[in-house]
């Protein structure tokens, strides 16, 4: 997945609202290139399943962690967490610069541990959004407005969402905790 693909994609949904994020600042930080070329481009202010991306909870800013807590006495590898986003709980959607830019989520507490990996790098989170996003337009078409809502979807809908994940990354229930965990509550809510 490319970033342009990415946004045109998203982007057909005129209710959409798009976010990039600071060039200067997304070039200084000691991200891949890859990773700062999508920043660049940006993500969708808000996507399922309860992500959301910017920095308007962050002043505006491209901070990691370290720098935002600069009040706070942590440990210099907090250096290599660029937060570009939080789930709906409040967590912190993170860049892991430290270890090849994987996509991690961080509690927002005072010990900032890691609760959970999105993905393996900020392209395979682009391509979950978007099959999350076909899912639930898949069984809105098919059952109305509140089918995804009302949980209307079948097991054959969520195993061809299954099969999708494995197509995009065949470890990512041990890779990308979060969207097996997103999987196994639509299981539950059927």
């Amino acid at each position: 997945m490319n970033p342009i693909d990415f946004k045109n994609i998203l982007m057909q949904d005129e209710d959409e609202i798009w976010t990039e994020f600071p060039c200067k600042e997304v070039e200084q930080s000691n991200i891949k290139d890859k990773t700062k070329a999508f920043l660049k481009v940006g993500f969708p202010e808000s996507a399922s399943p309860g992500l959301g991306f910017g920095l308007r909870s962050y002043n505006g800013e491209f901070h990691n962690i370290g720098e935002y807590y600069s009040e706070y006495d942590l440990a210099d590898n907090y250096k290599n967490y660029w937060i570009f986003g939080f789930d709906y709980p409040g967590n912190f959607i993170c860049i892991d610069a430290s270890n090849n830019d994987n996509i991690i989520l961080i509690e927002d507490e005072k010990e900032f541990k890691i609760v959970q990996q999105l993905n393996k790098n900020i392209s395979e989170l682009a391509s979950s959004i978007l099959l999350f996003s076909c899912f639930i337009n898949k069984v809105i078409a098919e059952f109305g407005e509140d089918g995804y809502l009302r949980s209307k979807y079948t097991e054959k809908h969520i195993a061809e969402l299954e099969n999708e994940f494995k197509k995009l990354n065949p470890n990512y229930w041990i890779e990308s905790s979060f969207w097996n965990s997103k999987i196994e509550n639509l299981k539950s809510d059927i």
